[in-house]
């Protein structure tokens, strides 16, 4: 096995130390409004970008300790990113304070141990005081204005993104895809579609598309071969001639698609034949939920379950279905709603289990298209360099909306973490007698951080904008005052809550704090760190 290197105590914490300082720092200058551009060299090309997740899934730093440290921290950020969408450049900002004061205070003989289990107290504090502050967003002004604030101030992207979310609604869905020309561009799509057409291209005749009013559907986990297999099917269909048969399965070939396509061109049986979109092993999720859109039963010989000998209670129904030669879009009914909320439960339990990225994304497609609402935000740029900057800042600007729909909003600015602070006594303390105590101080210095770099970012001394803050809540009631803090924008000291509102989603804000007490709370308590040793070729 290869050799490794141990180093233990203030060595150790002060390696790790530098590791997670330095990613912080890169990320940090791409914070606030007056936010800087970080250059990358990839493997892919050059990329400037202002997104703060971009900017940490790049660094990797050579000495294998400090590396340690700032893989923690990028883990972290990527989590915070993953799980709310935003908040990820806070996040570095928050932990890397949270390390530097409590590198010094346990440089001073103070227990890590002790210091750690006061700054997890002091955090369900702040976290309390944060959920209390939140407001309920109503109207798509606000949206427009938390988008603003994600976008480092981009009125294009901001209006867009709050007219598809409030156009689709919670359970919608916005997707992100690269656009031409410079600007942004909208689409919206009315009920579920999905990129496959009729198996054959004789159920469409010369026409280039054919709508069908409430069709009896059929959903078949299974290959339609033979005219056995279809059959039954028809003949059962046949009781209701004037709604015409969707038969959604695996694939319908040789006999069976004959049957189907001779029947429904001479008017015998109006009938459509589907294949399940998707790739092969993802075909019979796409069926489950075809399925519960048509209120129908999944046919599926494991559950024991025979389509050659058809029962009519196999049968859903749509409100009207849309087929063109490589998309059909489908109008669910009524009376199916029930079964479309059962399946989007399930499917939002897979989400919430799901490792891979790639598979969560095609979940939540496919929840857009059961809710029967999807936008699509196209977005353009003058290079490719400038398109992918401004995609990343518009998916951070989504998180930040979709939070803020979900759990509301606070005071945004880098005011609610300094707001939250007056629950913490520590605070006011001039002498500290318990390790506790340190932690709970250490987490109140940590938190006046995001507004001390966002006023560092725009030119301004920070810890004098800090300072200016806090006395202007001095004798001001709780509740008025929550909002009272410093526009970075235009420099002035005002209520945030006035037009222009300043706000941060609460689910950002609360995933930040407990992500970046979570990371000090592992790198301050650490005593030994082993490495792989360094490999000079």
């Amino acid at each position: 096995m290869p050799a490794r290197d141990i180093y233990t105590g203030h060595d150790a914490r002060n390696r790790l130390l530098r590791g997670a300082n330095k990613i912080a720092r890169a990320v940090s200058v791409t914070y606030g409004p007056g936010g800087r551009t970080c250059i990358m060299d990839r493997m892919a090309g050059l990329l400037a970008t202002k997104d703060g997740v971009t900017v940490a899934r790049e660094v990797d730093l050579p000495d294998h300790t400090e590396n340690q440290g700032c893989q923690v921290l990028k883990n972290a950020c990527i989590k915070v990113n993953d799980e709310v969408g935003d908040g990820t450049t806070t996040v570095a900002v928050v932990t890397d304070a949270l390390l530097t004061e409590g590198h010094k205070v346990i440089s001073t003989g103070v227990d890590p141990g002790g210091l750690v289990r006061g700054m997890y107290a002091a955090r369900d504090k702040v976290v309390k005081v944060i959920r209390g502050m939140s407001n309920v967003i109503t109207s798509q002004s606000e949206l427009e204005r938390v988008a603003a604030l994600a976008s480092n101030g981009d009125v294009d992207i901001a209006t867009n993104l709050a007219d598809a979310c409030m156009a689709v609604g919670k359970e919608g869905t916005v997707i992100i895809e690269d656009g031409v020309g410079l600007g942004t561009t909208l689409e919206f799509k009315e009920g579920m579609e999905i990129e496959q057409g009729p198996c054959s291209p004789s159920f469409l005749g010369d026409k280039l598309e054919r709508i069908i009013n409430k069709p009896l559907v059929a959903v078949i986990h299974g290959r339609l071969r033979s005219l056995d297999d279809v059959q039954d099917l028809m003949e059962t269909a046949s009781q209701w001639p004037n709604n015409g048969l969707v038969v959604f399965c695996l694939i319908a070939e040789s006999e069976a698609l004959a049957t189907m396509t001779v029947n429904d061109t001479k008017g015998v049986m109006k009938c459509v034949a589907i294949g399940a979109p998707g790739v092969q092993f993802r075909k019979v999720d796409y069926l489950e939920d075809l399925a519960a859109m048509s209120g129908a039963t999944m046919v599926d010989a494991n559950a024991g379950m025979n389509h050659r000998k058809w029962d009519p209670e196999w049968f859903g129904s749509l409100h009207q279905i849309i087929i063109k030669p490589r998309s059909t879009v489908m109008t669910s009914l009524p009376e199916a709603q029930d079964f479309i909320q059962d399946r989007m439960t399930v499917l939002r339990a897979q989400e919430d289990s799901c490792v891979s990225d790639y598979d969560r994304d095609r979940i939540k497609e496919r929840l857009a298209k059961l809710a029967g609402s999807m936008a699509i935000l196209k977005i353009g740029g003058a290079t490719e360099i400038a398109m992918k900057e401004r995609r990343a800042r518009v998916e951070d600007a989504l998180g930040a909306v979709r939070a803020a729909l979900r759990s509301g909003v606070v005071p945004g600015g880098g005011i609610a973490y300094l707001r939250s602070t007056n629950c913490l006594p520590a605070r006011k303390l001039t002498e500290r007698k318990t390790p506790e105590d340190y932690g709970e101080f250490i987490l109140c210095q940590a938190l006046m951080k995001p507004l001390e770099i966002i006023a560092n970012n725009i030119g301004e001394e920070g810890k004098v904008v800090v300072y200016n803050v806090m006395n202007k809540w001095d004798g001001v009631d709780c509740g008025s005052g929550d909002w009272v803090g410093w526009d970075a924008l235009t420099g002035t000291y005002r209520d945030l809550s006035d037009d222009p509102l300043i706000m941060d989603p609460t689910d950002v804000v609360v995933a930040v704090i407990n992500a970046a007490v979570s990371v000090a709370g592992t790198l301050l308590n650490a005593e030994t760190a082993i490495v792989l040793q360094k490999d000079d070729k």
